[in-house]
């Protein structure tokens, strides 16, 4: 991995900022105008530390309804003193501003490119959504070494500690450099539509964590998936060596895919008691039963392989069709994430 793409002389300018070494600088990526003929942009944050290092990229709401890559940033810059960091932060804590202002997962005024994380690199002469993706994608290929885009469950669903990754040795190094309770990885291709997977195609290191969604965003729970999150970041940035401190890793990591699990008819889903995320499963144990909407049983569903719970819907309504949960499933062990461990 290169040093850093600051600067000769250290500092680092993105977007409408530069920072020098030591320095915290607050400013953003244009993206047009508004209405009123305001610059509109994304606000970002960079942390450029005293020493050198790499670059990592940290971007939150990607979806407007999952706050918690915000909250994690917050907490993360909160922890952190950049006099004693190598290298830099950029972060994004709202990809999608006009999303997160409305809580939804798309920006509503935007029929066409709704869902942001289907369409990168983006288009800067394309639909609204499209533009401010190529604006993001613009701005952070040529200053970026490292890449962690955050997600959640946002109104839909909880999601737990489950990492997609590229095949790479350095994207897994990423992904391994998360901590202990990271060691669950689906395995995701380079060249999506996403910005991880566009980053990976250009030969970065990138990757997309989720945990987090709807029925934790409440006081207790909303600070604790943050610290979770901002203690994973302080762990790859030991890693990295961009801080000071032994990084600590899951040791073997299970890699595989996602099933998802839809619902055979319409009414009100209800989980078992008794499920826990990323708990083993054999083939044919009981996920819950569905239910009308006169109380009778449509049906009892069950695992449809070995696996493990990785998400499960926030709301019981359901639609025929509609996802109940995510179930990941583990095709090898792996003990090999960390070069020379």
């Amino acid at each position: 991995m290169p040093e850093s793409k600051r600067h000769a002389d250290g500092t680092l300018s993105v977007g409408t900022g530069t920072a020098k070494p030591g320095e915290i600088v607050r400013c953003g990526i244009p993206t047009g105008k508004d209405h009123f003929g305001n610059d509109r942009d994304i606000p970002i944050v960079i942390f450029n530390g005293a020493g050198d290092g790499p670059i990592l990229w940290l971007n939150g709401g990607t979806h407007g309804d999952e706050a918690e890559g915000a909250i994690s940033i917050i907490k993360l810059f909160e922890a952190l003193d950049v006099s004693k960091v190598n290298g830099a932060i950029v972060a994004c804590p709202v990809m999608n501003p006009d999303a997160f202002l409305t809580g939804a997962r798309g920006n509503p005024a935007d029929g066409f490119t709704y869902d942001m994380n289907r369409i990168y690199p983006g288009d800067a002469e394309g639909y609204p959504t499209a533009r401010i993706a190529a604006a993001h994608f613009a701005a952070m290929l040529p200053t970026c070494d490292l890449q962690i885009n955050i997600h959640s469950g946002g109104n839909h669903s909880y999601l737990t500690s489950v990492m997609f990754t590229a095949d790479t040795p350095a994207c897994r190094e990423l992904g391994a450099a998360m901590g202990p309770i990271w060691n669950m990885i689906m395995t995701s291709p380079s060249g999506g539509g996403n910005p991880s997977s566009q980053l990976v195609a250009q030969g970065v290191p990138a990757i997309s964590i989720e945990l987090g969604g709807l029925c934790r965003t409440l006081t207790a729970d909303f600070h604790e998936v943050g610290d979770a999150l901002r203690d994973s970041f302080l762990n790859v940035m030991k890693h990295y060596n961009m801080i000071d401190g032994q990084a600590e890793y899951a040791g073997t990591w299970n890699v595989g895919h996602q099933e998802t699990v839809l619902a055979p008819g319409t009414g009100m889903w209800v989980g078992e008691r008794s499920l826990e995320f990323l708990s083993p499963m054999k083939a044919g144990e009981p996920l819950g039963i569905l239910y009308d909407l006169h109380g009778e049983v449509i049906a009892r569903i069950d695992t449809p392989c070995d696996g493990m719970i990785a998400g499960v819907r926030s709301r019981p309504q359901v639609m025929e069709g509609e996802w109940i949960c995510f179930y990941a499933v583990v095709d090898e062990v792996r003990d090999d994430f960390i070069p020379g461990a």
